[in-house]
């Protein structure tokens, strides 16, 4: 039997298993974040799956929530002993070896957070590339103090639909954002509670910008 397989009876024997409907449920969100995970190339992780379960509004289940029950955490050490490494063994590791364990839990916990964030940061690159008359790549380099590439015509010809100036001045409301569990600290954009930052300053700066430019221009039209 290969490992897929046997990943695949296991859930399928704790969810025979499991009489209580919100475990069930459970199982089912983090099967769907574990398959995401592997598919991107992430480690599989309880902060990570709780991360793609806040993503979609879930609410649930939370890391610790994993952690502390045996039916959820077995399943997730069964889908963390299927991933498939791939390792360089020529390679010299950058990484200092720690000797503590308590430090050691600490900066996995970090790698997995800094994972977590690149993957929502090429998700919202990935979809404002889909909006017409937004230059993304312009965009990431004013915020990172840069210049447009593009001339002054191009952008002025770029014209932002009604419906994106809308969603960017809903993306700056603090009780909207509130609504959603977000909040704006020292200019980020992130999770209220768990601190997870989605939009670091220079992305915010250059989403302000562009809000203002379109309003200028609105004024003056």
């Amino acid at each position: 039997m290969n490992q897929i397989a046997t990943v695949d009876n296991v859930f399928a024997e704790l969810m025979k298993a499991s009489s209580n409907p919100r475990q069930r449920e459970s199982l089912e969100r983090i099967k769907k974040a574990c398959d995401y995970l592997e598919e991107q190339g992430l480690k599989i992780s309880p902060p990570a799956i709780e991360g793609y379960c806040l993503d979609r509004d879930w609410g649930g289940p939370k890391g610790q929530s994993i952690r502390n029950s045996k039916v959820l955490s077995h399943y997730v050490e069964i889908r963390q002993s299927g991933q498939k490494v791939t390792i360089n063994r020529n390679a010299v590791s950058a990484e200092p070896l720690i000797a503590d364990e308590t430090i050691r839990a600490y900066v996995r916990l970090l790698q997995e957070e800094r994972d977590q964030a690149v993957a929502a940061r090429n998700r919202i690159e990935a979809g404002l590339r889909t909006i017409p008359g937004i230059p993304v790549d312009d965009l990431i380099r004013v915020g990172f103090g840069g210049t447009p590439a593009s001339t002054t015509a191009a952008h002025e010809t770029a014209q932002l639909p009604t419906t994106v100036r809308e969603a960017l001045s809903l993306l700056f409301e603090p009780n909207h954002l509130a609504n959603c569990g977000l909040q704006l600290h020292k200019d980020r954009l992130r999770q209220a509670v768990t601190g997870n930052v989605l939009l670091e300053k220079h992305h915010v700066v250059a989403l302000r910008s562009l809000a203002a430019d379109k309003s200028d221009s609105d004024a003056t039209a």
